[in-house]
């Protein structure tokens, strides 16, 4: 069977680069859409050593350049990784959102829509309240929905693309560094700094790195009705009681301070999930195992 093109952007961040390494070990020529910046990625450059016929990436600095090196490109499959997030904006932040959440995906669809099969799009929960209808929580999630706005235009114009949009509340992963409050409990307690979290009755709906990888896949190889799906665990987690959990056996607590903010409990979400997808029920586990790993 002849391999088939995956085009992708994204590599460089945490979900995107796991993705990446266990697609190169699959039967597909993956190309992937990085900024100039991006040359010097030591990660990337040692999976392009290790699979020199697989794995190429297209560079670019400017629209033109984008345009020129895409647009002969027969590819497959197209999945956008590629984001900026921001819980909270400034002034001086919000032409990146659009230049990052909403131009650069756009220019590519454009480039793409008649030849790939399937498109698969990023998104998030905040995009959404308890309905299936946009309900922007930030500015982040308002140019996310922006943009999804823009991709149903391309799937109604091309009616032999499907478009899929993933979203998703949390997810996590070993070697994860982004900051988010997971990882962030863990960079703390190793450096001894004290984690502030806005309430004790936070509750957070986490998947695993992997799940996001296995419903990829899962896309990927069948037939799946094109539209918006949503990842979830099956349980939530009450952050206090996790940490409370990890206390009880390390011998040097980890030191936390409770806000007394209000939190809103996650709404049940009214998007489908992914047929023939299950999230790992195990997640707990493996946050205290790379808890341990990390800090031993």
């Amino acid at each position: 069977m002849s391999k088939k093109t995956l085009l992708i952007t994204g590599t460089s961040g945490f979900i995107g680069y796991n993705f990446l390494k266990y697609i190169l070990t699959k039967n597909y020529y993956i190309i992937d859409i990085l900024r100039e910046k991006n040359k010097k990625n030591y990660k990337l450059k040692k999976l392009k050593k290790k699979y020199p016929k697989n794995y190429k990436s297209i560079f670019f600095s400017n629209n033109h350049q984008l345009e020129r090196k895409i647009k002969k490109l027969k590819i497959n499959y197209f999945i956008n990784f590629a984001t900026l997030y921001k819980n909270n904006h400034e002034y001086n932040d919000i032409f990146n959102f659009i230049k990052s959440n909403i131009l650069f995906p756009t220019l590519i669809y454009d480039l793409i829509s008649q030849k790939a099969t399937k498109v698969i799009n990023f998104g998030s929960m905040m995009q959404h309240k308890s309905s299936e209808k946009f309900e922007s929580k930030n500015l982040y999630s308002a140019t996310k929905n922006a943009f999804e706005m823009i991709s149903n235009f391309y799937s109604y114009k091309e009616k032999n693309t499907k478009f899929y949009n993933l979203k998703l509340y949390e997810s996590f992963g070993k070697n994860d560094n982004r900051k988010k409050l997971i990882p962030t409990i863990i960079s703390n307690y190793k450096t001894k700094k004290t984690t502030i979290i806005s309430s004790k009755n936070l509750e957070l709906n986490i998947i695993h790195v992997n799940d996001i990888i296995n419903a990829l896949i899962i896309l990927l190889n069948n037939n799946i009705k094109p539209g918006s799906y949503c990842l979830k665990n099956n349980k939530n987690i009450k952050i206090s009681k996790l940490i409370e959990n990890f206390n009880k056996n390390l011998k040097r607590k980890i030191k936390v301070k409770y806000l007394k903010k209000s939190v809103k409990k996650i709404p049940k979400s009214k998007i489908k999930k992914l047929p023939k997808w299950k999230p790992d029920n195990q997640i707990i586990k493996k946050i205290k195992l790379n808890f341990i790993n990390e800090n031993n």
